[in-house]
């Protein structure tokens, strides 16, 4: 069909007759003399904040007549460039998906049989309180866990697990990020570097796949680099989208660090390194020169796959473009135990070559805090005011992960994130202590977290299982209450920090009334269930109007202002990189003991006796044997998204990756129906036999495999990957994610 037929039948139709979407995503017919006097109908544009995923992108809503109508980037940010991902545009798909939770719901039947009876809040808020009452009673408010997926609800989530003296808060962050959180802090005192992809001329990724891990501001930054003759590397075992705008090494699981150490020894071998810099602005050099000395790229090959010469060749080129280049120090991370030393070693080599405050390298987030230290720099911006709370009461007990305390790996765990996969030991186990009740806000543990059964079984020996979403998740089939959350296009919640090299402030404001009536903001959940468990006094603010002037009150800018445009950045004020000013101090901006950047780390010495990075060799899978690796997709987000419409329409489920060798020797052919087993664990499939990945490795998107029968949509379709995944907690409380070795047969 040409161009001119299809805009034709997309618009009118067969018959003349215009087509349009309706609110659940129902095509409706109207006439053309309709059609024209809706399309002449006032659009107006709501800024406002993506919440598909983590990222919270600024976003410009448009809406007709009451009804979201499309979600396009917010052009008053140019570094997300005014566009959307496919997540993002979704939004109207979630906002008038029919199958969104509409009301509170008390269980009546066992566990994950699915039965419940629909209540008023304050049915549902007064359960809560009477068993949380019990449970204090009886074992103490410690032996209720919180977990959620990060994002602005925390403060007030967490509000109600502080106010009952529990010390168990948990974010996702394990399942994701935390090793490198753990290798940042370690080394400059603070989790907040970023890097300036846009500027490099070279990049190493190791594992990371922007292309389908998509953060907007930081894709168009690898494309623009990309654009302007940037090389990229990747190692990756899969053939990712990534990997296909560079050059892909194919790298043995679980060895990046042997690849990572050999570049560290050629560069100082080679003296190719930034002896200055280090000298300057680090401590710790010469316990890593002696840690790499004896890893050679001989020594790499052989554990990598990857040839010496193709890792000295990388290691020059990459020298010969720094300090305008970096490797990349991950995403989702914890790929193995130790997990953090790869991201440490990864960051330390990007020190040695002075990557860092200069274009194209690492850099300190530039929010008002950090800009108002500088001369010359003041006036730009000011921190965001804090909303006072009274102090909480002191826990009676540490955390279950050992958080906070000296002397274990537990120590260098941040306290905001947590071992979230403690929690399912802890109930199972009952040590160090048990864990009777669980609340969980956006999270979804059974599809989220390892051995999918053991999860369920933990389910099953709770007290007390609060779920807050916006469907009927695999894990909210299982609680004892569900609260149905509005989305992010029916609410406005607190200003957030999203500075980068200047400071920015984002905010998210309702764009439409609530679709379900029922629903609501978390911030209004979690501030009327703590009114009626007696914690009124810890919430104090009456609207989120009212919290919101209380955060603007020291900057100097009004709700109008934001609420204009969406985001906000200090007018005048360029992108600036400290070593390029004068007045500027590196070590104004790090937060370590030395006031440098600490590539030995005696408080990483302090809980895990490797101060400096130390290479672990692990096994490799042995003939009949695949190692079990997962990914992001560009269409979802991890477990969040399987069953919005559109989205599902365009994956309704994932495929195992197999190499034809591999394949072939099995006697499976590409679609055939497989069985993948774990030795504990067994997942049918379907097989994508393809050249893009390693013959000892297989892959799947993750995601998949839902047994929540209210996700209608999702329902059965995929693997579920995680449930062939031990719940190994790694060093740093991070979950383990490529460890594990399978079989497969066909089905």
């Amino acid at each position: 069909m040409k161009r001119r037929e299809f805009l034709k039948y997309a618009l009118y139709g067969a018959g003349g007759t215009a087509i349009t979407v309706g609110s659940f995503g129902t095509l409706n017919k109207i006439s053309p003399k309709t059609a024209f006097a809706a399309a002449s109908a006032e659009e107006t544009t709501v800024f406002s904040a993506c919440e598909m995923c983590r990222n919270q992108c600024p976003i410009a809503v448009k809406v007709l007549n009451g009804k979201v109508t499309k979600i396009e980037g917010n052009p008053n940010d140019s570094t997300f460039g005014g566009v959307v991902c496919a997540r993002g545009n979704s939004g109207p798909s979630l906002l008038y998906d029919p199958q969104r939770l509409k009301k509170p719901m008390i269980r009546t039947g066992e566990r994950g049989t699915g039965k419940y009876k629909e209540v008023t809040w304050d049915e549902a808020y007064t359960y809560i309180t009477e068993k949380v009452k019990e449970i204090q009673l009886n074992y103490g408010g410690e032996e209720i866990a919180f977990a959620s997926r990060k994002g602005p609800h925390d403060v007030f989530f967490r509000t109600i697990g502080k106010g009952i003296g529990s010390p168990n808060y948990f974010s996702h962050e394990a399942t994701c990020p935390m090793t490198r959180s753990v290798a940042l802090d370690s080394m400059f005192g603070v989790e907040m570097i970023a890097a300036d992809y846009a500027n490099a001329k070279y990049i190493i990724s190791v594992g990371r796949n922007w292309l389908e891990g998509i953060h907007i501001a930081q894709t168009r930054g690898i494309m623009k680099a990309l654009d302007k003759g940037a090389k990229l590397v990747v190692l990756d075992p899969r053939f990712s989208v990534a990997a296909s705008k560079g050059e892909w090494l194919p790298i043995k699981g679980a060895t990046d660090l042997a690849f990572i150490m050999a570049m560290a020894n050629i560069l100082i071998h080679e003296e190719r390194y930034d002896k200055e810099f280090v000298e300057k602005h680090t401590v710790g050099f010469e316990q890593w020169q002696e840690a790499v000395k004896d890893k050679t790229p001989e020594w790499a090959e052989q554990e990598t796959g990857i040839p010496k010469d193709t890792i000295i060749r990388v290691t020059r080129e990459f020298a010969e473009a720094c300090p305008n280049a970096h490797i990349e120090f991950g995403w989702r991370t914890g790929l193995t135990p130790n997990d953090y030393q790869l991201r440490r070693a990864i960051m330390i080599v990007n020190m040695m070559m002075g990557c860092f405050e200069v274009p194209g390298g690492y850099y300190r987030v530039k929010n008002a805090g950090v800009v108002n230290r500088f001369p010359g720099m003041t006036g730009y911006a000011q921190p965001l005011g804090a909303v006072s709370q009274p102090e909480f009461p002191k826990p009676v007990t540490a955390r279950i992960d050992g958080t906070g305390l000296k002397g274990v790996p537990g120590q260098i765990i941040p306290e905001g994130d947590g071992a979230v996969g403690q929690i399912i030991e802890s109930i199972l186990t009952e040590r160090p202590y048990p864990i009777k009740g669980w609340f969980v806000h956006r999270f979804n543990p059974v599809i989220s977290m390892p051995e999918s059964e053991r999860i369920i079984d933990a389910f099953k020996k709770l007290e007390l299982l609060v779920v807050c979403d916006v469907y009927m998740t695999d894990t909210a089939m299982y609680a004892d209450v569900i609260l149905p959350e509005c989305t992010y296009l029916e609410r406005a919640e607190q200003i957030y920090d999203m500075s980068a090299l200047t400071p920015k402030y984002v905010i998210r404001q309702a764009a439409v009334p609530l679709v379900y009536p029922d629903t609501k903001p978390a911030w209004l959940i979690y501030k009327e269930l703590g009114e009626k468990m007696g914690l009124g006094q810890y919430f104090t603010y009456e609207t989120i109007d009212d919290y919101i002037q209380k955060q603007l009150a020291p900057t100097g800018i009004t709700l109008e202002q934001l609420k204009e445009k969406g985001v906000w950045t200090p007018e005048g004020m360029k992108p600036f990189y400290l070593r390029k000013d004068p007045l500027a101090s590196l070590e104004k901006v790090l937060a370590t003991k030395s006031k440098k950047i600490e590539l030995y780390s005696e408080v990483v010495q302090q809980a895990t006796k490797q101060g400096i990075p130390q290479y672990t060799h692990y096994p490799q899978p042995e003939e009949g044997q695949f190692r079990f690796v997962q990914g992001k997709v560009a269409v979802h987000t991890n477990a969040g998204t399987a069953n919005i419409p559109v989205l599902n329409e365009l994956m309704s489920r994932n495929s195992l990756w197999i190499h034809p060798d591999s394949a072939g020797k099995l006697g499976i052919a590409d679609g055939d129906e497989i069985m993948v087993s774990s030795g504990k664990y067994e997942h049918k499939g379907v097989a994508k036999v393809t050249q893009g990945i390693r013959p000892d490795t297989v892959f799947c998107y993750h995601g998949f495999g839902r047994i929540s029968p209210e996700m209608k949509r999702a329902y059965g379709k995929g693997i579920n990957g995680n449930k062939l995944i031990d719940n190994v907690i790694g060093e740093v409380g991070n979950v383990v994610t490529s460890m594990n070795f399978v079989t497969i047969k066909k089905a």
